[in-house]
């Protein structure tokens, strides 16, 4: 049984598909592959990817997925990611306020991305109009303070989700921490690397690769 829940990336291969909707992972669909292959699914704003390829957040297509998905998608995302700036700190958390309200008019939970500079204390008062906190900020800090997040996200009666947990190691961290459900595109990449990330799943998560054990 798993513990947490899963949002891996968007595939069109069947295989994959099948794979993943035999253990249940859901999809994390970011801004540019709407709509969504799977259910369940949670909304990504795509501010990591234009942060990873170096360029500004892309508001035009942020608001065009947008409109996409509430006007045509078939079924509500879990959750939707509040657009954020990444690693950055208390504009970071203006930025997000700044959709707080638009969001949740539009009927999914929205989550709060918590990134590096921010502190529980800073959170704490900007926590009303959000369903979630999202762990995101480079992976270090992300690794050193996910524990303390989650707990804070709880003591609020929120959930906690924290992004990029694609490794063995990762999984087992955000298991003993207890968070409420976590995210990666990397498992996706190669068969070895999906492997890896369902050991970290044991003894909670047994099963097969494309017919073959875990191991």
């Amino acid at each position: 049984m798993i513990y947490v829940n899963v949002y891996l990336g968007q595939t069109r291969a069947a295989g994959w598909i099948r794979l993943l909707e035999s253990y249940g992972f859901g999809e994390m669909c970011v801004r540019e592959e709407v709509p969504p292959r799977r259910t369940p699914w949670a909304f990504d704003n795509g501010a990591f990817k234009d942060f990873s390829a170096g360029k500004p957040f892309n508001l035009k297509k942020y608001e065009a997925a947008l409109d996409y998905v509430w006007l045509h998608a078939k079924t509500n995302p879990d959750f939707t990611v509040a657009p954020d700036i990444v690693a950055g700190g208390l504009e970071s958390l203006r930025f997000s306020d700044s959709w707080k309200k638009k969001l949740g008019a539009m009927g999914a939970p929205v989550y709060l991305v918590v990134q590096n500079g921010m502190t529980e204390a800073d959170v704490a008062a900007a926590l009303d109009g959000y369903a979630g906190i999202f762990v995101g900020g480079d992976l270090r800090w992300k690794m050193k303070t996910g524990l303390a997040w989650c707990r804070f996200a709880h003591a609020h009666g929120r959930k906690c989700h924290i992004g990029r947990m694609g490794t063995e190691n990762r999984v087992r961290a955000a298991l003993r921490w207890g968070v409420d459900s976590i995210d990666s595109s990397l498992p996706l990449w190669a068969e070895a690397n999906m492997r890896r990330f369902l050991r970290g799943f044991k003894p909670a998560l047994s099963g097969d690769l494309f017919g073959a054990e875990v191991p």
